[in-house]
């Protein structure tokens, strides 16, 4: 619901509206009484945003030039434009600009309508105050006309509408091409003469107005627009006659509410005589505005509406983001219950294919026990064919190449000992446990070998029996298939007394026993059996 609150400088007239449909109406006269009641209405009510319609006397409506300048200047100079003029009604102004000069230094036109007398509002606006009701705005009806305009002649370059909301006032709003130019507003006094009469009257007389003020020239046709009762219609239409510059045009008050689509038909008789004139349509003009901003005003009167509107625009956003989270929780949670779904439908072909795998399996099994007997026995094969050629005769072989490189002469072997060794490492001497062959394992299997002899220590001395064993040694350790090499015993003993003795005799030189007893040497060797 809308509630629309008419004030035409003397009584305020309120409605209700319902969409279209006008479903109340309220008049409070002024004085104690009225101002009583009108608290008594406020409490009694819903705090809903209410909306001030006023259609004053002491409405102004000007035009002036100014300086083509920004907005905040602009608002300045119509600062100090209003403060020269009406220094009480700097809140209660209204202005925009209308149009620009074509010469000179192209001023701006400014068009205003400001409340001469802003004090007149103050009886009803302290006690909406004090009941603290939300306030949307305050809008002036003259230039609330261009809506009407609108549904009754779009295309008249100079439109006047003639209007009554209330027995003792008539407005007359000026309209060029569609925007608001001017209005005057004058007492109805129907002792001296008829309807009918005073408005021919008072049109005349706006017209003079206007040609002096510029707004039209004296030689321009105006369409003049009256919106009256069906009771007047006769009166009036026998007064306004036609005319080369004139030219007339009556509107019905159910004609304009059923061209703007609203209903103020009332049912109870007192609230039906409340807007037996173009009051109500106005209000329902008024009602429709989309944008809540009125015309006049200051910000402290409309906080409680600011108010309002930041608790209702946070109640929305909580209402929404609740919704959101119930659409995306229950989206998560239609999405979990497709997922287990998913997830009950794989488990159970999950379980159909293990079980189908042990079946197909069980059938197979004592093949498949076989056939890893064969591969065992393929790769043990493989394995000996391999081994093969881990033999003393290549051994002997590699060996000889070696020793022959080395230049051994002077020196002969006495003893070979050889065994397969599945290692890289020299075993450690333990005659309780023998080294055995695993050919299963995939670790190498090489030579290991104790190459015993002697070196003729009396064609040498033993320094250079020494350095032949050395030479030896570093032929086994260069040759790439030699893993470790390990000397067990020299031609001599190092300790520094028995060199001594050993050296102190020549006939030891000479003497074979002596070459086979101090020349002896033993090579402990793993080397790499040859792969083919």
């Amino acid at each position: 619901m809308k509630r629309i609150f008419y004030y035409s400088g003397y009584r305020l007239t309120i409605f209700h509206w319902q969409n279209e449909n006008c479903i109340a109406s309220y008049i409070f006269n002024p004085g104690e009484e009225g101002l009583e009641k009108f608290k008594t209405y406020l409490m009694a009510t819903d705090n809903t945003p209410i909306r001030i319609l006023v259609d004053l006397i002491e409405e102004d409506f000007k035009k002036e030039n100014i300086p083509h300048v920004g907005s905040v200047d602009r608002k300045a100079i119509v600062s100090r434009l209003i403060d020269r003029h009406y220094r009480k009604s700097q809140d209660y102004v209204h202005y925009n600009i209308v149009d620009r000069e074509k010469t000179g230094r192209k001023d701006d036109i400014l068009s205003y309508s400001v409340l001469s007398n802003p004090e007149i509002l103050e009886p009803w606006l302290k006690p909406i105050q004090e009941c603290n009701i939300s306030v949307s705005g305050i809008w002036s009806l003259p230039l609330l006309s261009e809506k009407l305009f609108s549904k009754i002649d779009n295309q008249a370059s100079n439109f006047l509408l003639v209007s009554q909301q209330v027995p003792s006032n008539l407005r007359q709003t000026f309209i060029k091409n569609g925007k608001f130019e001017s209005s005057r507003s004058a007492v109805v006094n129907l002792e001296d003469a008829t309807i009918g009469e005073y408005i021919s009257l008072e049109v005349e007389q706006t017209i003079r107005f206007l040609s002096n003020q510029r707004h039209i020239g004296f030689d321009e046709k105006i369409e003049i627009h009256i919106i009256c009762r069906e009771s007047d219609l006769k009166k009036i239409q026998s007064h306004c006659i036609d005319s080369t510059m004139r030219s007339f045009h009556y509107h019905k008050l159910d004609e304009i509410t059923k061209q703007l689509g609203c209903n103020t038909q009332l049912a109870n008789q007192e609230e039906a005589d409340s807007i037996e004139y173009s009051n109500g349509i106005y209000s329902y003009v008024c009602a429709s505005q989309k944008t809540p901003i009125g015309h006049y005003g200051n910000s402290s009167l409309f906080f409680k509406f600011y108010e309002q509107i930041a608790t209702r625009t946070l109640y929305a956003s909580s209402v929404i983001l609740l919704l959101i989270a119930t659409i995306l929780s229950l989206s998560f949670l239609s999405e979990s219950v497709a997922l287990n779904e998913e997830t009950s439908t794989l488990k159970l072909q999950t379980n159909a294919i293990n079980n189908d795998y042990e079946k197909t399996l069980a059938k197979i099994e004592h093949k498949l026990l076989k056939t890893q007997l064969m591969q065992s026995s393929v790769l043990l094969t493989e394995k000996i064919k391999q081994a093969k050629n881990i033999s003393p005769q290549n051994f002997m072989i590699d060996i000889s190449r070696i020793l022959t490189r080395s230049g051994m002469y002077d020196t002969e072997i006495t003893k070979i000992i050889w065994q397969q060794h599945q290692s890289n490492i020299i075993p450690v001497k333990n005659n309780r446990n023998k080294a055995a062959i695993n050919y299963a394992k995939n670790n190498l299997i090489n030579h290991h070998a104790i190459i015993t002899g002697y070196i003729r220590v009396s064609k040498s001395s033993l320094k250079e029996s020494v350095n032949k064993v050395n030479s030896i040694v570093g032929a086994f350790k260069n040759h790439k298939q030699v893993r470790q090499v390990k000397i067990n015993r020299m031609p001599v003993d190092i300790r520094s007394k028995s060199s001594i003795e050993n050296e102190s005799g020549l006939d030891h030189k000479k003497d074979l026993n002596t070459d086979k007893k101090n020349g002896l040497f033993e090579i402990e060797i793993i080397m790499q059996g040859q792969t083919s």
